[in-house]
């Protein structure tokens, strides 16, 4: 794999780089203008994204009780809905 890519984006994906460009700042807290810059800043925040999946999911199997969908816990809860998420007693 080549340490550079060229990506050519639609119109209306090009569109949508320069609006994320003007709402994510950079690390220093100043806007992003290089595409190539932003499109970094991107995949970088989707894999911590996925980062973060993967250990909440390694949490739920190894015997937490996240992640694993509607909990019922035998007592009533506000509106009468089960809780979703990690348990609370």
């Amino acid at each position: 794999m080549s340490n550079k890519l060229k990506i050519e984006l639609s119109p209306q994906y090009a569109e949508h780089l320069e609006l994320i460009k003007q709402i994510i700042p950079s690390e220093t807290g100043e806007q992003i203008t290089d595409d190539s810059k932003m499109v970094e800043v991107l995949i970088d925040s989707f894999m911590a994204f996925i980062q973060e999946q993967v250990a909440y999911e390694e949490h739920a199997h190894d015997g937490g009780c996240c992640g694993g969908g509607w909990h019922d816990h035998g007592h009533s809860h506000e509106h009468g809905k089960e809780e979703w998420g990690c348990c609370k007693h």
